[in-house]
């Protein structure tokens, strides 16, 4: 399919939440924002500096003269994953862009994958998920024992919403942006991802998934922010009985 023939009919931008990546926040913006660049369509590259106390938010600074699609936010105090996911996702509106597509800044989420959340775009959906438990998508280099955990944790909120998804835990995501500015999220954490679902549900329309391939972020950059707690499941697991 050639994505760019119905390129008039969507607009779109990157948001990518960063806290303390200052090892990895200029190839990250590189890749996106090159990759963007090449595309017929109305995009921009959202990042979301939250309260780094390293350079992060210098670099960003420094690259941001050389691109032409870059937008940064920046909260003076780290906030956490979720508002740093809300002020992308208000920008994304004030802009004017159809949809906010949400990746992380560790590059673990090839930028190849954008191509079929275009397809989608296109196709007006609503809510597009990327997935790593449908046909064709998969972990690599991903420790047993969190892929089991993340597995499980999946299908049983699955048979909760019983909605058309496989991967609610992961936020490599593409929402309407006039659907995000109708709901009010509280979590500021990571289950910031299914208190949104949870919202988003009650006025989407459609759902669509990509499937993906999820690597592991190479060593010489920063550790992974998520961190498997009792806690973190415990906020997962809550909404599961909110109404």
């Amino acid at each position: 399919m050639d994505i760019n023939k119905d390129s008039k009919k969507i607009s779109f931008c990157i948001v990518v939440p960063m806290y303390n990546e200052e090892s990895n926040a200029e190839k990250c913006v590189t890749t996106i924002h090159d990759f963007i660049s090449k595309l017929s369509y109305k995009t921009a590259l959202i990042a979301v500096n939250d309260g780094s106390k390293d350079k992060t938010g210098d670099i960003l600074k420094n690259i941001s003269t050389k691109l032409n699609k870059f937008i940064i936010e920046t909260h003076e105090k780290n906030k956490g994953y979720g508002s740093a996911n809300l002020t992308g996702a208000k920008r994304a509106f004030k802009e004017g862009y159809d949809y906010a597509l949400f990746m992380d800044a560790d590059l673990t989420q090839n930028v190849s994958y954008i191509y079929p959340f275009i397809e989608e775009m296109n196709k007006g959906t609503d809510f597009i998920k990327a997935t790593r438990y449908a046909k064709g998508g998969g972990v690599k280099d991903v420790p047993f024992n969190r892929w089991i955990v993340s597995l499980i944790g999946n299908k049983i909120i699955k048979i909760f919403f019983r909605l058309p998804l496989t991967d609610y835990t992961n936020g490599f995501r593409a929402v309407k942006t006039c659907l995000l500015s109708q709901i009010e999220c509280e979590d500021r954490g990571f289950s910031y991802l299914i208190e949104e679902v949870k919202k988003i549900s009650k006025i989407s329309k459609s759902y669509a998934e990509v499937p993906y391939i999820l690597t592991v972020r190479e060593s010489k950059y920063s550790k992974s922010k998520f961190q498997y707690s009792p806690k973190v499941y415990y906020k997962y697991l809550r909404y599961l009985f909110k109404k």
